[in-house]
């Protein structure tokens, strides 16, 4: 009798194990599965070439030309390339001096111009996408004043702030044919922001430039957001805080959000306040919509808590860079309440902790989308930076960890009604600046196209899941990911584009989204690492 109850025993284990086993194979199958890619894209990938190190790479693309400027610890690599083939054009690659504090590179009308600094002068260079030229630099900037080693403005939108603090900041109009040098000139905190402004066509002639004093005293001003517009003509916003401000801290203290338009001549500035009654702008950029009209779009809040972004506007200036109108909708109290329950049901799982970041603070503009109809799309990012220093016996260190996380995605109509709202998961972090994080996005035949960089395992998450993070810089098995919402309708789907097996086993963790070359008919150009010492070409492309 005590044989037979052992040998029950013995089987019942052995069943347990066997179901386990099946329950680990049935899991590790279903993820070993490759998903099905999205059909609304094709890809194609060149020939390897010798990976060439570099603290930062930049791509322009133009026609059926690509070049590559890779800036190493004191030159400059530039490659060539044909984009038929994807190949590299090995004999015009080139190897040049780097004169002084390499800044960035622009695509600037179709040419590449990279920039650079020697104290208090900006230079610009064009390099040829076709033959092995390098013109002489030219001087963009200077002044006979001390230059402020930061421009000061927070906004990082519409341009390459490389992580960093910046002396100069170089900015194109929104068509592309003109380029904005900015620079701050270093003032008392109690005297009056002084800016220098230089404008130039896109052969690097200048159009117009002038030193310009602000309206208020840097104490209480923080500039935000700048632009120039297809004319020539400067634009900025500031958040102007009240005279009883101790700091310069939005979320402590009021303060109202002003639009400053600066020309040649009229010397006046042109100063103009956007109104949002019991409500303070939190992140807003300056725009051109559909109809020729400079605009600030992006996120408030409610002026009695400041934490959590609490609605979206857009404000449209006149012809002489006044508000004329302004569109508003807070986010609908059934879908902030929708998503603070799926909240909770994520803490009380424990898949969520509870002093998580809200869901709707730290949001940063990514992106606005003008539609003809006046209606527009604002496409943010809960974005943000932590800080952390340490001490020895020989002295502190401070290290920042990057965050790139949700996307916040909203349609708003001419009447400020809120068409569609998404709030999509995403969790991004590394130690490196932005890197392979955050997303880029285009709109084509009705559709919104968001591309990531993300963990294979979320691919089989809901919306309402929490996403797994994604390392920036750590080998994962990842996928190229794509949020794809119908612009009528709001109808969102997540598909992946691609893994890095389908480019020969590429590491998708040193793909630079950001600074993909995109071409008028949305050809997508990267450049991949496959892990070793090798590069390679992948162009990603609408499926015709």
């Amino acid at each position: 009798m005590l044989d037979v109850m052992n040998l029950d025993k013995t089987l019942s284990v052995l069943n347990m194990k066997h179901l386990l086993f099946l329950t680990i194979f049935l899991c590790g199958y279903s993820y070993a599965q490759k998903p099905v890619l999205s059909k609304d894209f094709d890809f194609k990938i060149g020939e390897k070439y010798k990976r060439i190190k570099s603290a930062n790479s930049y791509y322009v693309a133009s026609g059926n030309r690509m070049v590559a400027i890779k800036k190493g610890r004191k030159d400059m690599t530039i490659q060539r390339f044909s984009l038929e083939d994807l190949k590299e054009e090995v004999k015009k690659r080139q190897v040049i001096e780097d004169k002084g504090d390499f800044q960035t590179v622009m695509d600037l009308n179709g040419k590449a111009v990279a920039f650079y600094t020697i104290k208090d002068k900006a230079y610009a260079q064009k390099i040829s996408l076709t033959g092995i030229i390098a013109e002489k630099p030219i001087l963009v900037g200077s002044d006979k004043e001390n230059i402020n080693n930061d421009v000061g403005f927070k906004s990082t939108y519409g341009f390459d702030a490389g992580g960093r603090i910046n002396k100069f900041v170089f900015k194109k109009s929104f068509d592309g044919t003109k380029l904005l040098v900015l620079f701050r000139v270093k003032t008392a905190n109690d005297k009056a922001d002084k800016i220098g402004i230089s404008v130039y066509d896109s052969s690097l002639k200048l159009i117009w430039s002038r030193k310009v004093k602000l309206p208020y005293a840097n104490k209480w001003l923080e500039n935000e957001d700048f632009a120039i517009d297809n004319e020539g003509s400067f634009y900025m916003t500031a958040s102007v805080f009240s005279s009883n401000a101790e700091e310069k801290n939005k979320l402590e203290y009021s303060y109202r959000t002003e639009v400053f338009k600066i020309k040649e001549d009229p010397k006046e500035i042109i100063k103009s306040k956007i109104e949002l009654p019991g409500r303070s702008i939190m992140n807003a950029v300056i725009g051109l919509d559909k109809q020729g009209k400079m605009s600030v779009s992006g996120f408030y809040a409610k002026n009695d808590n400041k934490v959590e972004a609490t609605g979206l506007f857009s404000a449209k200036l006149d012809v002489s860079g006044v508000v004329s109108s302004v569109i508003k909708s807070d986010i609908p109290t059934t879908i902030v309440q929708d998503y603070a329950l799926k909240r909770e049901t994520r803490i009380n799982e424990g898949t969520q902790d509870e002093k998580d970041k809200l869901d709707f603070e730290s949001l940063k503009v990514n992106n606005v989308v003008y539609n003809d109809d006046a209606s527009f799309v604002i496409l943010g990012e809960q974005r943000y930076v932590e800080s952390f220093t340490t001490s020895s016996s020989s002295g502190s260190r401070t290290t920042y960890k990057y965050y790139y996380r949700d996307v916040i995605a909203s349609k708003i109509s001419s009447e400020g009604d809120v068409k569609w709202f998404h709030r999509l998961p995403k969790y991004q972090t590394g130690a490196r600046g932005k890197k392979s994080m955050s997303y880029i996005n285009f709109k084509n035949l009705g559709k919104h196209y968001l591309f990531y960089i993300d963990d294979f395992t979320n691919l089989k998450r809901s919306f309402d899941e929490y996403p797994t993070r994604y390392f920036d810089g750590k080998k994962e098995f990842l996928y190229l990911t794509s949020y794809t919402i119908d612009d009528a309708t709001g109808e969102v789907i997540k598909e992946p584009i691609l893994t890095g097996s389908d480019i020969r086993n590429s590491r998708l963790d040193n793909l630079e989204v950001y600074k993909a070359a995109i071409l008028p008919n949305q050809d997508m150009i990267f450049e991949a690492y496959d892990g070793k010492k090798n590069n390679l070409l992948l162009k990603v492309s609408l499926a015709k």
